[in-house]
């Protein structure tokens, strides 16, 4: 039993890395087994290690156990008129480490098993994602629809408002609200809202100064509705077609704006799971290969799937996907 040299450690590690080779034979097999301090048996190729003699065997445990101990020796086995040396080798967890069995993604530079964090990193992003969409959708709809219907004054000052404010810096406002309150889901949540629905509103004013002067809406009025009445039952239902198509490709927006954000160190603060934590954490230890390939994937393939989503909806909501031209 050969060992490199070491520093006496309180606790042994758990894992062992064991390998019986020949001594002058180059056609001669080669062993390799891996020990867990509290298993007997190896955990890979255990039919080989079972094919093995007894004796050679409670050598081998006898040698894992010394070296567990931290005991230190050279062992030469006969094995089928051939001489192998047993050397051991310690593998040392340190974080971020490998994907291992029962750890397929590896573990992130906190020990934590990184498919579970893109599970949660996932869930947070999509229920960022949706009730960001869902507030930014009802603040522009509504916005829209009143500047739109309205017309006249209120929709010329009503657009100079919204270019001002559209000017204002998004980035350093998140920065200034989080170093005054702290970073946070809702505040995160808030400060995307403040701006995110300035698109959507575009959008609705458009199509409500395009509905206004149909016939239907003229219809209603000369039945004395109020305003009100008429956004609501008639103008909205028709106008619903924006909404519905930029559903997806906001929510796939929201989600690729928090990682941006949390891979930059200004989003969601720690530990809370995120799938731009986990490249920010890649960045720092680009050895660590599992922590650039998997988060990335997964933020690749939500975002892919978002966009065929909104793809879809967009092609079955076109007028003009029946059309012909001559």
């Amino acid at each position: 039993m050969s060992l490199p040299a070491y520093s006496p450690r309180a606790k042994a590690p758990p894992l062992l890395r064991l390998t019986l080779s020949g001594q002058g034979a180059l056609a001669a097999p080669r062993y390799a087994w891996h020990f867990l301090a509290s298993r007997p048996e190896p955990e890979r190729d255990r039919e080989r290690f079972d094919a093995l003699p007894a004796d050679i065997r409670e050598q081998v445990r006898e040698q894992v156990g010394k070296a567990f101990a931290g005991e230190t020796g050279r062992v030469e086995l006969s094995l089928h008129d051939t001489t192998y040396i047993l050397s051991s080798e310690k593998e040392l967890v340190r974080f971020p480490f490998r994907p291992v069995p029962g750890h397929w993604f590896g573990l992130d530079d906190a020990g934590r098993d990184v498919l579970a964090r893109i599970l949660y990193g996932l869930r947070t992003s999509l229920s960022f994602g949706l009730i960001l969409v869902v507030c930014s959708l009802s603040i522009g709809t509504a916005l829209g629809s009143l500047q739109g219907y309205l017309g006249g004054w209120v929709d010329v000052t009503g657009q100079r408002l919204v270019e001002i404010w559209s000017a204002l810096p998004f980035l350093y406002i998140v920065i200034l609200m989080g170093s005054i309150y702290g970073p946070g889901f809702w505040l995160m949540i808030f400060c995307y809202a403040l701006f995110n629905w300035i698109g959507i509103s575009y959008y609705m004013r458009a199509e409500m100064l395009r509905l206004r002067r149909q016939p239907f809406v003229e219809a209603a009025r000369c039945l004395g509705l109020p305003g009100s009445r008429i956004v609501l039952k008639h103008l909205l239902p028709n106008a619903v077609a924006p909404l519905i198509t930029f559903f997806p490709f906001s929510l796939v927006g929201a989600i690729g704006s928090l990682a941006a954000l949390d891979y930059l160190g200004f989003g969601l603060p720690p530990p809370t799971p995120s799938l731009g934590q986990l490249l920010q954490q890649a960045q720092s230890q680009r050895w660590a290969w599992w922590l650039i390939l998997y988060p990335s994937l997964a933020l690749f393939v939500v975002m892919l799937l978002g966009v065929l989503v909104g793809e879809g909806v967009r092609e079955a909501f076109d007028p003009k996907r029946q059309s012909r031209y001559e």
